[in-house]
């Protein structure tokens, strides 16, 4: 007997900042979100982690963090990258690095992996993942 279809909304960037996990809290408690994908090393990261450990019903994942980019004056430009994307060891390293991160943080492993700006579609990070 088939158990029908499920719907899973997942809030990305849980840990970037106290905006951000508050609206992905209330979120969670008041609305659809039943996911949250935790970015390990922003300043919020610590608050987004123990509010997921109290709330086990909420499917904790990491959201692996290795660049930003943003469409300025008509272009799209490189805010941040932690490690060259072009470098498979650096990354496979990094992406190690925030899932020993997220493993400290939660005590368990997470839920899913993605993520920030879906970086994991391209190689690499596809290949490493």
């Amino acid at each position: 007997m088939s158990q029908g279809k499920r719907l899973i909304v997942n809030a990305d960037d849980f840990g970037r900042s106290p905006g951000i996990n508050q609206g992905i809290i209330r979120s969670h408690e008041n609305g659809i979100v039943t996911s949250a994908s935790l970015m390990v090393g922003w300043r919020a990261a610590a608050e987004a982690a123990a509010y997921a450990r109290r709330r086990p019903v909420l499917s904790a994942g990491l959201h692996l963090d290795l660049c930003e980019w943003s469409h300025l004056s008509g272009a799209w430009q490189k805010v941040y990258e932690v490690v060259p994307l072009n470098n498979f060891e650096a990354v496979a390293k990094e992406i190690a690095r925030q899932l020993a991160e997220f493993r400290k943080w939660m005590g368990q492993e997470p839920t899913h992996l993605d993520s920030h700006q879906h970086v994991h579609r391209a190689e690499p990070v596809l290949g490493v993942l």
